[in-house]
């Protein structure tokens, strides 16, 4: 059984997009919206109403469900409430099956793919808890919304744990297994592509609020175009070697918007996850580091 669960907050309006990629080939789909309606950082959020009605149109196969709690707790920081909040989906979407979890801005160029590779490896399935497994996808970043097209993070290798056959979180969606499964499917992720007054709600109030200094960020996003973009190096907000640099793709619509990974992008980026699970649990921190430097000279 294919599980979906997806988080309902301020940015809602980005659903009418995601659910519909998904909807076919899943099972159950649940939404998760705080009954306060206030998001991770106790700030008030509003929902079009007319989004419920929108899911009831859509909804042709009786297979979401609205699932309503309180998912602020004042004395948990932002990511703390990030993480019980998708253990708390977790518990609504039941035990068993394939549980997937992705945002309102995430979007998947083949779910249908991703779906018959779970099931060809419903063997995990059997026993869970005993043979726990997270399953990546690569997690292609939007930047920013341009004149014709969109910039994206180009040469990041990021993949974001997004399914698992036991769903018990840790941080945010990763449960950490030890086994995981890094894919080449794509998750294309709106992230920083939106305007500027949706910026700064977001990184007002997102888990990552509390991680780096998110407003000077803001400002260093806002004076990016094409003209420079180009130029801009090892510029992620909190571990700048983490976003290379910058492309620019011409399409206008992200329904339509296709990044292909190569063969050889994944194979470095597997050797990047192992490689970084290894020396956490073997090195120290010192040594660590000097590995992550010689490791980037390699891959460039």
């Amino acid at each position: 059984m294919i599980k979906v669960g997806l988080l309902v907050s301020y940015d809602f309006k980005y659903l009418y997009k995601s659910i519909p990629l998904i909807y076919d080939n899943s099972d159950i789909i649940v939404l998760a919206v705080d009954k306060d309606r206030l998001t991770w950082s106790g700030n008030p959020l509003v929902i079009d109403p007319a989004f419920f009605e929108w899911i009831k149109k859509i909804d042709v196969c009786n297979k979401i469900k609205i699932y309503e709690d309180t998912f602020f707790i004042p004395e948990n920081s932002p990511s703390e409430n990030d993480t019980r909040e998708r253990n708390l989906l977790a518990k609504a979407m039941g035990e068993g099956g394939w549980h997937i979890q992705i945002d309102s801005d995430e979007y998947f160029n083949d779910f249908k793919g991703f779906v018959t590779f779970l099931k060809n490896n419903n063997s995990y399935l059997k026993n869970p808890a005993k043979n726990p497994i997270e399953i990546h996808v690569q997690w292609i970043t939007l930047f920013k919304k341009v004149d014709n097209g969109f910039l994206y993070i180009k040469d990041s290798y990021d993949a974001i744990e997004v399914a698992t056959n036991y769903p018990k979180y840790k941080y945010m969606r990763a449960t950490r297994h030890p086994k995981k499964i890094i894919t080449k499917f794509i998750l294309l992720h709106q992230s920083w592509a939106r305007d500027e007054n949706e910026i700064f709600t977001k990184i007002t109030n997102w888990s990552h609020r509390d991680d780096t200094d998110n407003k000077a960020f803001y400002e260093f996003w806002k004076n990016i175009n094409l003209t420079n973009y180009s130029k801009i190096k090892n510029f992620h907000e909190s571990n700048p070697p983490k976003w290379k640099s910058l492309e620019f793709v011409a399409e206008n619509e992200i329904d339509s918007l296709k990044i292909d990974i190569n063969d050889f992008d994944l194979f470095k980026l597997k050797l990047k996850k192992y490689l970084i699970q290894f020396m956490r649990e073997n090195f120290s921190p010192s040594l660590q580091n000097k590995i992550k430097k010689l490791f980037i000279k390699m891959t460039k």
